[in-house]
């Protein structure tokens, strides 16, 4: 859910709504996800959390959706604390309720095997006749090619509703816990498109290892694909960032998720010598009133 409907939320709380509701993949700006499972070995889990942003949220400005000064764009960070269930963005703690207590019981069950992500995406077409993805990973040429609407990931959206199902409290941004492949939430499930053998497997997940990183991307089904996050300006500080693009990066000790992009330090404008002639202007006119109120 974005964090923007705070006020709707707290509406459909005091009418005594079970959850405020996620936006899937078939609304065409779906809420962005943070999803993580084990699906080897004797111990199994996943997660799933509503992470308070939209797809358009992190898409690039100069592609269609897109704006300036989105997250994709330089300055930007924003952390998830799933500890203290707190979103700040860039400092500045973000007017929301959260209950990010999944994460914890996930990580305290899950495995070495553990896979991470990040998802969002629209299902329904645009004027071209593509839907769009986003995804954390780099897919390759062959993999992009896939993305067809009959692939797997066309079947993510089930999984925003049988979660959504799952989630109780009036939280504005919730999480849940799947403790086993019977759970209707489980993400790891193959009718998700998240089984063996298809292009996510191999593009979006990474293990969940303390300070894990992953870049994002933006993917239109016919191929095309453009970095979340890319470094614009010279000389922008990139340190600490994979491969120098905006980065989602996952701490499993301090249970927080990180996006950040490049910085740059704006540099203050130097006033045109009109704008000091003017101040002049003014400060001889305040100094000779002040000699006459004097007199």
């Amino acid at each position: 859910m974005k964090l923007q409907t705070i006020a709707a939320a707290a509406i459909l709380a005091f009418a005594g709504a079970a959850n405020a509701s996620l936006s899937n993949f078939e609304s065409g700006n779906s809420s962005v996800a943070f999803v993580s499972y084990d699906n080897v070995g004797a111990v199994q889990g996943s997660v799933f959390v509503d992470l308070g942003f939209s797809f358009n949220d992190f898409i690039p400005s100069s592609l269609p959706g897109g704006s300036v000064g989105n997250l994709s764009s330089e300055n930007t960070s924003v952390v998830w604390n799933f500890g203290n269930n707190t979103i700040t963005k860039n400092g500045v703690t973000q007017s929301s309720t959260n209950n990010f207590s999944a994460f914890a019981a996930y990580t305290a069950a899950a495995g070495a095997d553990a896979k991470w992500g990040v998802m969002a995406g629209n299902t329904v077409t645009d004027v071209l006749g593509n839907t769009s993805y986003m995804a954390t990973g780099k897919p390759t040429a062959s993999q992009l090619t896939q993305q067809a609407d009959s692939s797997p990931l066309q079947l993510v959206a089930p999984l925003y509703n049988n979660t959504n199902a799952a989630i109780t409290g009036s939280d504005d941004n919730g999480s849940y816990f799947a403790p086993s492949a019977a759970d209707g939430a489980w993400v790891a499930n193959t009718a998700y498109g998240m089984g063996a053998g298809n292009w996510q497997n191999n593009t979006k997940w990474s293990t969940v290892t303390n300070l894990t990183q992953l870049n994002a991307y933006y993917l239109y089904a016919d191929g095309t694909e453009a970095v979340m996050g890319a470094t614009v300006t010279a000389g922008a500080d990139t340190t600490g960032l994979l491969n120098g693009k905006g980065t989602f990066t996952l701490d499993k000790v301090a249970q927080t998720l990180t996006w950040k992009t490049a910085t740059f330090a704006v540099t203050p404008s130097i006033p045109e010598p009109s704008s000091y002639a003017l101040a002049l202007v003014a400060l001889a006119a305040i100094g000779v009133a002040t000699r006459r109120k004097a007199k």
